[in-house]
Parts: structure tokens; C-alpha cells; sequence
């Protein structure tokens, strides 16, 4: 029992030291997961994208992105994301796919756009394929828009889709729906996002901490 006591505290003590360290030192990774359906306990992942950000670039030439094998019926998600009977028909197996996921980003902080449903489809599908995978942390790029919103006086309607949200920033339009460049266009929202909270740190005399992002993107 003391034992685990003490692995609880230096855990929790490693966590304080990393949360101090600049939010610019640490590994992230943009993702994004496109589903059969918006039900996290019964829809399936269809495809997988997944790409590096070094600030202040994302690393578009490393970005990652996989159909996942299926053999069932066309649905119209899949039509939605721009896939096709054939490409499901000749997608990377599941664990495959993951097991180079959990490879590439095993201990990263991730970064999504509506980070609770990406991590509840990740966790089943590891789960399903038995693949053992865990992020460092999460950081919630709608969460974050959601959060400016509700401090604008007065408050103003704002929709929060991807695409709506990136066109605050001034981000060039994209072509949603598709995970590739859903994970892409999430990166770089995240940068905007974070590089102007940043500014406005600099000119109060301090910069952003892992910690104060990571609390932001909840």
C-alpha cells in the first residue's frame, strides 16, 4: 500500500514539474477521428489522421492518415467523409493502424477539435483491437472557443464547427469532413489560438506555461 502511495506522489510530482515548463517544449500531436455515426458506444472509426506540431509549424509533410478495413455497406458518414465502398474494402486493419498511432504519439499531448468524442472513439477502438496507447494529455481546440464566447460582453451567437472557428483566426478555408485535413486544420487552430492567448501574456510580462494551455483546452 506504501508503495503505491509513493508512486501516486511522484507521479503527481512529475506532473507539477511538467506543467511549469513552457507549453513549446513538449511533444503534441493534431488528430482527428471520422466515424460511421455520432453514437461513441455503437459507431465504428472509419478513418485516422493524425499530424505533429512543432511550434510554430505543423509538420504537414509528417501528417499520417488511414481508412480503417471495413466490409459492411456504404453508410452516409462514409459518404459524408469522402470515402468510398472500395476504399473501406481495402483499408488498413484496425490494429494495424492503431498499433502505428499508439507508436507514433504514445506520450504526446493531443490536440482535436471536439477532443471528448475523438477520445472516447480511440479508447474503444484500442480497446476492441487491444491495443495499449496513452496520451500525456488532451487539449480541446472547441472547448477553448467555447470558453471566448461565453467571456465576450456582450455575448455574441458564434458557431463552433472547425471551419467557422479557424475564420476567426483569419486561417484560410478548407475542405472539412475529411481527416486528413480535419487534423491539419485543427493544428493550426491550435497555434492561432495559443499564439495570440500568448501575446497577450507577453505584454503582461510572462509567457504560457504546459500547464496554463492545458488548462485553456479543457
Amino acid at each position: 500500500m506504501w508503495q503505491g502511495v509513493q508512486q501516486t506522489l511522484r507521479a503527481w510530482q512529475q506532473q507539477r514539474r511538467a506543467a511549469k515548463q513552457s507549453w513549446r517544449s513538449v511533444t503534441w500531436f493534431a488528430i482527428d477521428c471520422e466515424t460511421d455515426g455520432l453514437d461513441t458506444a455503437k459507431n465504428a472509426l472509419l478513418s485516422l489522421a493524425w499530424v505533429p506540431i512543432e511550434p510554430p509549424f505543423v509538420r504537414l509533410g509528417a501528417s499520417q492518415y488511414a481508412v480503417v478495413q471495413h466490409q459492411q455497406p456504404l453508410s452516409q458518414s462514409a459518404v459524408v467523409h469522402q470515402l468510398t465502398s472500395a476504399e473501406l474494402q481495402q483499408g488498413e486493419p484496425l490494429a494495424q493502424l492503431l498499433q502505428r498511432f499508439a507508436k507514433a504519439t504514445q506520450g504526446a499531448y493531443i490536440v482535436a477539435h471536439y477532443a471528448e468524442f475523438d477520445r472516447a472513439i480511440l479508447t474503444k477502438a484500442m480497446r476492441q483491437a487491444g491495443v495499449s496507447w496513452q496520451s500525456r494529455g488532451w487539449y480541446d481546440t472547441l472547448a477553448v472557443e467555447k470558453k471566448q464566447a461565453a467571456e465576450k460582453t456582450p455575448r455574441q451567437q458564434h458557431s463552433f464547427s472547425l471551419s467557422a472557428s479557424r475564420a476567426r483566426y483569419g486561417l484560410l478555408p478548407m475542405a472539412e469532413h475529411h481527416a486528413r485535413n480535419d487534423a491539419i486544420g485543427c493544428g493550426e487552430l491550435f497555434l492561432a489560438q495559443v499564439y495570440r492567448r500568448q501575446r497577450r501574456r507577453k505584454l503582461a510580462g510572462s509567457e504560457l506555461t504546459l500547464g496554463q494551455v492545458l488548462r485553456r483546452g479543457r
